[in-house]
């Protein structure tokens, strides 16, 4: 691994132009290899609740997120081997019950062809010109076209190969995510350590950001005590409890790509939970470590429930060797995920199980067959890095019940239950030099330096 590397200074709107002709390069060689003149891609469609005239929160789909920083519904994009920007499609009409869309900013707006439209069957009039030759992404089939060119697998497939690789706008993107939910998360820690609710917890975190619910690239999990145990924890308590612990997993998104970041806090610095932070807080920084171009995954997926079975037998909860607790899948009780997911405009990003731009998938391991990510990192990637520790009582109650129950120490057990369990989660970008930066670690330690 590189130990040298400069980071490109530049914003994210100064690296936008550059982001675009990558993109169209990209994207020119996946309609020539598909044999398609043209692409259009759709931000999506507001959906209605049932029986109700009330529209649910709208987000633009990822395949539109990866060009445009909007957040509209009925825009579209539009690719082809001709013209020197893309084309941006944006719906124009009367509306006294909303305020207008914002503009994209000229620094933007500069590097896309941008068309203002007053009804679709005005697309749909324009597209049927392509028939046959234009391939449609988006949820909705707008334009009536015929369903093979209708998100066709074989051009998602190649759109999902190519999204593996960041560009410097993507990285610069992230960045900016990880530094607008550091102080959210020290606010929201704050808040735990003054004994408020989970909802409190959340509620600190929004404002820290100045960010909507709505605007969260995912729902926030907070769980104070045994909620921690719970791994999507999204139902918030609004009651205060007496605090032992907090896991908070919550990010921030910039130009729809977002930050994924998980921490865990103990309330009483002393104690043996807090011991516990520390060692899978260690850990997580050697695995982070040993992330690079060309390693698997899932072997590393593996190198990191050895790490957590090694804290387990540190803390008296094993009584079997580490070696045996992953053999058995007695780990897997503990230590019920993943290492790690693909991060850019999808928290869970696309192509993480891809051998090539044709849709082979990367053989499934067969003892780890649900892991999100199989295939070999690759250079501008960006990964998460998450181990986790969890006393959780169905998976207790089943261990407790099967041939290895004699494995663990069932009395040191009781005492842990009640802080619910530990992950410590941080976004790294793997660059072609081989560096490993932790934009995660980066963005903490700014913070620090400000406080």
């Amino acid at each position: 691994m590189s130990s040298s590397f400069v980071q490109n200074s530049q914003t994210p709107e100064q690296l936008y132009g550059d982001h675009i002709q990558q993109k169209l390069s990209r994207f020119r060689t996946i309609l020539q290899s598909t044999n398609f003149d043209q692409l259009i891609i759709g931000s999506g469609s507001e959906k209605i609740q049932f029986q109700d005239d009330m529209a649910y929160p709208f987000k633009t789909n990822s395949y539109f997120r990866e060009w445009v920083p909007l957040n509209y519904a009925d825009y579209f994009l539009c690719i082809d081997a001709i013209n020197e920007k893309p084309k941006l499609y944006i719906r124009c009409k009367q509306d006294i019950w909303h305020s207008a869309p914002q503009k994209l900013p000229d620094t933007y707006a500069q590097h896309l062809e941008i068309i203002q439209y007053s009804a679709t069957e005005v697309l749909t009039k324009e597209f049927s010109k392509l028939a046959g030759r234009l391939v449609l992404i988006n949820e909705t089939n707008d334009f009536d076209l015929d369903t093979e060119v209708w998100n066709p697998s074989h051009v998602l497939n190649a759109i999902d190969f190519q999204r593996r690789s960041k560009t410097d706008y993507e990285h610069a993107c992230l960045r900016e995510a990880s530094r607008l939910a550091v102080p959210a998360h020290l606010a929201a820690r704050e808040a735990f350590m003054a004994g408020v609710s989970e909802l409190e917890v959340a509620s600190a975190y929004l404002k820290a950001c100045h960010c909507a619910e709505t605007e969260m690239p995912y729902a926030i999990i907070a769980g104070i005590n045994e909620n921690a145990a719970v791994l999507h924890h999204h139902q918030l308590n609004n009651q205060a409890v007496e605090p032992q612990s907090l896991l908070l997993d919550a990010g921030v998104q910039f130009n729809h790509y977002a930050s994924d970041i998980t921490r865990t806090h103990a309330y009483n610095s002393g104690s043996d939970f807090s011991a516990m932070i520390s060692a899978v807080d260690r850990s997580q920084q050697d695995l982070a470590s040993e992330a690079g171009i060309g390693k698997n995954p899932v072997h590393l997926h593996v190198q990191s429930q050895y790490a957590m079975a090694n804290i387990l037998k540190q803390f008296n909860i094993l009584k079997v060797s580490a070696e045996e607790a992953v053999e058995n899948k007695i780990i897997n009780t503990f230590y019920p995920h993943g290492l790690s997911h693909h991060l850019g405009c999808n928290v869970h990003d696309k192509g993480s199980r891809l051998a090539n731009a044709q849709g082979d998938q990367t053989p499934a391991s067969v003892k780890y067959p649900h892991l999100r990510a199989s295939a070999p990192m690759v250079e501008n990637q960006v990964h998460t890095v998450e181990p986790g520790l969890y006393f959780i009582p169905a998976l207790l109650d089943k261990l407790e019940s099967s041939q290895n129950k004699d494995s663990v120490n069932w009395e040191q057990i009781k005492h842990w239950k009640k802080y619910g369990g530990i992950r410590i989660e941080d976004n790294i970008i793997l660059h072609a030099n081989g560096y490993i930066e932790n934009v995660t670690r980066a963005a903490f330690n700014s913070a620090k330096k400000i406080l």
